[in-house]
């Protein structure tokens, strides 16, 4: 059986129908090709067969007739984006072009190359045309990087198209705010330069700088133990970063970079194999230190992944994500005496960790806000106030 590999797919992953969340969730994100195979029989497709297979994919209007029609000299922000939107739509079109290009090339080198075809051509004949179609190949695919680059461009400046975007409206909005609250003229001077202050808004995003190097030398809890079972894996993240945690052949647990050296694929989506973690790619296989000790279909290297010193203490999973070596105590989170656990959860929440402490310290909401769960038939405190020492 001949088996026929057809390429190419062009894959923009970009939506323009919200524009709000394509600046977030494409930060850092190029556009790229996805590309898949078609395998058959040689007889088995015919020439409007594959018309009909690619139709699909390379007839694509032409959107250089749809330009957008901009007066003046400036741009306000709105045609702005347009253009930035018209701009992806032309760069989708003429990549599909180059990729098209492509495939009639793919088809040449395969006539050229067919059995029955070389019967009847010289050697030195199928050297010559096998030699252009290699060089006209070699453009089409230079074509291609550019047309991806270009992509990558207008994604960009998509972006940051939105950004003003958005800072205008949200300007807009705080004038129209400011001016329907007027200060009646009884406020104190006081209150007036109040009002006036821009109010600022609160980053629940993320940090804005980079981490202090000094706070990665601390043990972090990461996992309650009883959810780390045998062959079990659990992806976490630790200041921007990816790490997977498991247990090894001894059951004492490991945490690791989350990405095999291989090929960068994730091992959380693979499975754990007598202790060691295997990459569902090609099953390279990674203990608690991060040795790879199994490369099947190759011969084996001395290759080692990233890993955390990883302890096991009271119940909970700590690492020490720090440069500096670890110290040999792990904090206690065991509650004092005459205090009892009620429940262990582990929730994600989208917000400042700031936010989050103020909240469990905030102990006179809990019998008003969780009557139906762990503070159901608490008292009120009749006073809260600075522990004094």
């Amino acid at each position: 059986m001949t088996a026929i590999a057809a390429a190419v797919a062009l894959s923009l992953p970009i939506s323009l129908c919200n524009s709000c969340k394509v600046s977030k969730k494409f930060q850092g994100v190029k556009g790229g090709f996805g590309v898949f195979a078609v395998l058959g029989e040689a007889n088995s497709l015919g020439p409007s067969d594959k018309k009909s297979l690619w139709g699909t994919l390379f007839d694509v209007e032409d959107p250089r007739s749809k330009a957008p029609q901009c007066k003046g000299r400036f741009l306000d922000v709105y045609q702005a984006l347009e253009l930035a939107r018209y701009d992806i739509q032309y760069c989708d079109w003429r990549a599909r072009q180059d990729l098209r290009t492509i495939v009639l090339l793919h088809e040449k080198v395969v006539e050229v190359l067919n059995p029955l075809a070389r019967e009847y051509k010289s050697i030195g004949t199928m050297k010559k045309e096998l030699a252009e179609l290699q060089g006209e190949l070699a453009q089409a695919h230079k074509q291609v990087h550019i047309s991806e680059a270009r992509v990558s461009a207008a994604l960009d400046k998509l972006a940051y198209m939105e950004e003003l975007v958005n800072g205008k409206l949200l300007e807009d909005r705080t004038k129209m705010e400011s001016s329907i609250a007027a200060p009646s003229s009884s406020t104190s001077t006081q209150s007036l330069d109040t009002m006036k202050r821009p109010r600022k808004s609160l980053d629940v995003s993320g940090p804005v700088q980079p981490y202090h190097p000094r706070l990665k030398n601390f043990w972090y809890p990461v996992a309650f133990s009883t959810d780390l079972k045998d062959e079990t894996m659990i992806p976490i993240d630790c200041f921007e970063e990816p790490w997977v945690l498991f247990r090894g052949k001894d059951g004492n647990p490991g945490c690791i970079q989350n990405t095999c050296a291989h090929r960068a694929c994730p091992l959380h989506l693979g499975s754990v194999n007598e202790g060691r973690i295997q990459c569902p790619y090609h099953g390279w296989e990674y203990t608690t230190d991060g040795k790879c000790e199994k490369m099947p279909s190759t011969r084996l290297l001395n290759v080692k992944i990233k890993s955390l010193p990883c302890l096991e203490q009271e119940g909970m999973i700590w690492i020490w994500p720090g440069d500096d070596p670890p110290t040999t105590t792990l904090p206690s989170l065991q509650p004092p005496s005459g205090f009892v656990i009620h429940a262990e959860i582990v929730m994600e929440l989208p917000v400042e960790h700031g936010l989050l402490l103020d909240n469990l310290l905030d102990l006179a909401h809990a019998p008003f806000t969780h009557t139906s769960t762990f503070a159901k038939g608490w008292t009120v405190p009749r006073l809260l106030g600075p522990i004094s020492h």
